[in-house]
């Protein structure tokens, strides 16, 4: 009896140490994500500042082929391209600078002056005078040093990434239509409220008044 006894607590305690060491390893399986878990990105906010910069770019690029008289469309398309790079710095310089008041105001003249040195590049003389003193619209309250243009760059002009545009019609109703080689098309109203349509079917509004910017997909 004593012997039976004894046979049956040896088996519980070897019984109760085996649970207690595979007790962790079912934690961890619980807790422990698999290694075929699917990590989900949102990048709907990237995908939308993507979208303002642009239709911004080509609003402004609308503006300044109008002062400039360029009908050139690989010129509009530099000036488009350098506008969004642009937008792009001065987020990025107004996400840095939050508290440096001072920082701010240097990084944003030396975006805005950088602007002004490439548009310089690859318009004539007398267009770079008319951009020059149409800058202060075209910065938007935003610094830039004041430059007097003596001479032309020889140089020739550095050819910028971008698709080109393929048509640009200046309605008599004031209305602006630009048609790119990849598809995209953008309107600009006279009021300056801006429709950009991409080739996928996303599009995308801007309000001039309040710079609101939608997009439908």
């Amino acid at each position: 009896m004593n012997k039976s006894l004894l046979f049956l607590s040896a088996a519980a305690t070897l019984a109760m140490a085996s649970c207690n060491q595979d007790k962790p390893a079912v934690v961890d399986a619980a807790t422990t994500p698999s290694a075929d878990t699917a990590v989900v990105v949102n990048d709907g906010a990237m995908t939308t500042d993507t979208a303002a910069y642009r239709t911004e770019a080509d609003r402004l690029a609308s503006r300044i082929a109008d002062d400039l008289k360029l009908t050139d469309t690989v010129v509009v398309t530099q000036v488009t391209n350098t506008y969004y790079t642009r937008g792009r710095r001065l987020n990025e310089v107004n996400t840095r600078y939050t508290t440096d008041t001072t920082g701010r105001y240097a990084a944003l003249r030396q975006v805005n002056d950088e602007t002004d040195q490439q548009v310089k590049t690859y318009v004539s003389e007398p267009q770079y005078n008319t951009y020059a003193s149409n800058r202060g619209s075209y910065y938007e309250g935003t610094p830039y040093t004041t430059t007097v243009v003596t001479t032309r760059e020889t140089t020739a002009p550095a050819r910028r990434s971008g698709p080109s545009i393929v048509k640009y019609d200046k309605k008599k109703n004031g209305e602006t239509k630009i048609v790119y080689s990849n598809g995209k098309t953008v309107k600009v109203d006279k009021d300056g409220d801006t429709k950009v349509e991409y080739s996928n079917g996303t599009k995308v509004k801007r309000d001039a008044d309040d710079g609101q910017v939608k997009v439908k997909n």
